[in-house]
């Protein structure tokens, strides 16, 4: 009976000394600041114009700044929320983490016009100056406007992303602190978009995916669309790092969620009221993590429209025996798809049954059957006309020049153009034995033109001496990163 008694005494002791701190956890002293729509305004022309049912979207959004006010409420002490239209940079100043779930008003970029208003040239448009080092997580679209803006790797990709995720990094901190994720994984078929490409080709018939909300866009009920970023080149073990990927059309690398320096891109368009309660665990993990992010300062760069070399690896497989087939495969069978849908919309039509917005997308679609030309309809016309429908020649080039490709102003973006210096030299452009080449070579005298123009292109430097040359490469070799984002430059990484 003593014993008992004893027993009970250390339960109740335990008891009263762990729930207090248990109650202190639960609520964190990060400041949060959350800066959505306005409730009160009506939707823009472009949100408009990419809604699947508008009236739906604006009954959303009016209650969707509230949601997340009383969801954040339920992990922080301090949240505060603020309209887009109210928010300047400087406000973030006084939080620990910014959360962006709005468009915000752009301050300088757009199209250029000449006197006549024709278009001459386009820069992305800026939303936050390069003086903004606060962690801020990104939601859903805006988060590529503000990215392109910055020269983000967090660009606008495709919106297209629905409501599951796959691939994660269970062992990120996202997934496990403070709250430990629980993740149901669900078998469900893989998108035909994922295997038609390389970087899908060995998928099976079926993914492992995990639910992030209990409603997408795909479901046809008018939705919020979720966005993916370039997945090609994300990570890179500097200052981005890519998590994990979603159901989309542009392939399972792309990039739904992922980090460059202070920014964390959450591309799922869920609010609060449609996450599975494991997303919501990961958001608020997600919050706590960008957190010590503040004061980052971002190292690499991805410039708008580069023409990143994974995607050159991509275009390689396109034109191949085995990915035209796989590509094919896919267009022809999604277009059949697109068929039954579009039948069954019309018969449904006819019937004088009411139409959700998908099934009135459906109707508005062309019916196409496409050939193997399709699969180089990418390809620039010079060598279109060089190859003809010698497909082989196509795979050719990629595999004989993939390492020395490098991009070339085109227009208003850039294409990809083979560096015949590199070339000569039998020297891949992303191998450092390329810069040591080209200062012995200016060295020893030994043809100086091409040399100079190799150090130039690759470091954007413009020394005009050798020792310079020298001096410059001997300091910083060690600390040398090739990035493709920064336009195929050595870029020098700090101490």
């Amino acid at each position: 009976m003593r014993r008992l008694f004893k027993s009970v005494i250390l339960i109740t002791l335990t008891i009263t000394i762990t729930v207090p701190s248990f109650g202190q956890d639960k609520k964190s002293d990060l400041k949060i600041l959350y800066v959505g729509a306005n409730p009160d305004k009506p939707l823009s022309e472009r949100e408009k114009r990419y809604a699947l049912n508008p009236e739906r979207k604006l009954e959303l959004q009016k209650r969707r700044a509230t949601d997340f006010n009383n969801f954040l409420k339920q992990y922080f002490q301090f949240v505060t929320v603020i309209y887009g239209d109210e928010y300047t940079e400087t406000m973030s100043a006084d939080f620990d983490v910014t959360i962006i779930d709005t468009y915000l008003k752009h301050y300088g970029g757009g199209y250029e016009r000449d006197s006549t208003g024709q278009v001459t040239g386009y820069k992305p448009r800026k939303y936050l100056t390069e003086n903004f080092d606060y962690a801020t997580i990104m939601i859903g679209e805006p988060s590529a406007f503000i990215g392109e803006g910055r020269q983000l790797k967090i660009d606008h990709l495709c919106l297209c992303l629905d409501a599951h995720a796959h691939s994660m990094k269970t062992e990120h901190v996202i997934f496990n602190k403070p709250f430990k994720v629980d993740i149901s994984y669900e078998e469900r078929e893989t998108p035909g978009s994922f295997k038609a490409r390389y970087s899908g080709r060995n998928l099976g018939k079926k993914m492992k995916m995990w639910r992030i909300q209990t409603e997408g866009y795909l479901d046809g009920k008018g939705f919020p669309i979720g966005l993916v970023s370039t997945g090609y080149g994300f990570e890179n073990g500097i200052d981005a790092e890519w998590i994990s990927g979603g159901v989309n059309s542009k392939g399972v690398i792309a990039t739904a969620l992922g980090r460059h320096a202070n920014f964390f891109h959450w591309g799922f368009a869920a609010a609060p009221e449609y996450m599975t309660s494991s997303a919501k665990l990961a958001f608020i993990n997600a919050i706590h993590y960008i957190a010590q992010f503040k004061g980052e300062q971002q190292i690499t760069r991805k410039i708008k429209m580069m023409p990143l070399r994974q995607y050159e690896r991509e275009q390689q497989w396109t034109v191949s025996d085995r990915g035209s087939e796989a590509w094919l495969h896919y267009v022809n069978k999604d277009t059949l798809r697109q068929r039954l849908n579009k039948e069954k919309a019309q018969k449904k039509q006819k019937a004088g049954e009411k139409l959700n917005e998908l099934e009135k997308i459906h109707l508005q679609m062309p019916i196409r059957k496409e050939t193997r030309e399709w699969t180089i309809r990418h390809e620039p016309d010079k060598r279109k006309e060089a190859f003809g429908k010698d497909w082989v020649k196509y795979e050719n080039f990629y595999k004989e020049n993939m390492g020395y490709l490098y991009p070339v102003t085109y227009k208003h973006y850039y294409k990809t153009d083979v560096d015949k210096d590199a070339k000569a030299l039998g020297i891949p452009n992303n191998d450092i034995k390329l810069l040591d080449t080209a200062v012995n070579m200016l060295l020893k005298g030994d043809r100086v033109d091409m040399a100079k123009r190799l150090l130039i292109r690759y470091t954007g430097e413009s020394f005009e001496s050798v020792n310079d040359w020298e001096k410059w490469l001997k300091k910083n070799r060690s600390r040398l990163y090739f990035s493709e984002g920064d336009g195929y430059k050595y870029i020098v990484l700090p101490d």
